[in-house]
């Protein structure tokens, strides 16, 4: 992936999350837990991640000190960014989405395409760097938003999400189906199971998604 591209992974995510804000924008927001994310709860849980990413890479290029997450409790920031957007509105929450990804854009301008074929930066992974920022720009994001559609049981949704993001997916896990495992991000295996033999129903003769469903049973 180049510049040009990764510019790209910001506006398809940036109209993804519009497009998941008003799909499910008439849910009630106040029934919330850290264990059931409601809608704004995602967006908010996306909008952190992609702040703290962009924060480190403007930090890398401009050669200050920033936190890193390597030695940290995930669980415990994930709840902290939960307890951070709980009160706060959807539509707050969604029109920050906005100014967090065109501020990534920013930051993006500050590196060249070497650059980002380089896996020399610190950010606590091995990659090249068009690597780390496709992970956190679009593909955790988009993880998030396929999971809470099977978990909805918004099947068609989730279908149609795959069909659209294949090529992303596709070119930054080098063509490795398993980047498609969403099992972890199930409370339990019974629940996970039920959701995956639902889309087995609705996705059947759907070569792609059967591959899906196959690698999250297993």
């Amino acid at each position: 992936m180049n510049k040009r591209t990764i510019f790209e992974l910001g506006d398809y995510i940036s109209n993804k999350i519009i497009y998941f804000y008003k799909y499910y924008k008439n849910e009630n927001i106040r029934e919330t837990s850290f264990s059931n994310w409601n809608v704004r709860d995602v967006i908010g849980h996306i909008n952190s991640w992609i702040k703290f990413s962009g924060d480190k890479l403007e930090s890398i290029k401009l050669e200050r000190s920033f936190e890193d997450v390597s030695h940290v409790d995930i669980e415990k920031i994930n709840k902290t960014n939960y307890e951070k957007y709980k009160n706060k509105t959807l539509e707050d929450v969604a029109n920050e989405s906005k100014i967090i990804l065109e501020k990534y854009k920013n930051i993006l301008n500050l590196f060249d395409d070497e650059e980002l074929m380089s896996n020399k930066f610190p950010t606590g992974f091995s990659w090249a760097l068009w690597k780390y920022m496709a992970m956190d720009l679009c593909i955790h994001p988009l993880t998030h938003i396929m999971y809470q559609y099977i978990k909805r049981g918004d099947y068609n949704e989730f279908i149609k999400e795959t069909e659209n993001s294949k090529k992303y997916f596709m070119e930054y896990s080098e063509n490795n189906i398993k980047e498609y495992y969403l099992a972890d991000l199930f409370e339990n295996k019974e629940e996970k199971e039920k959701q995956f033999k639902q889309l087995k129903e609705i996705g059947k003769n759907n070569k792609f998604i059967e591959e899906i469903i196959k690698i999250n049973m297993e």
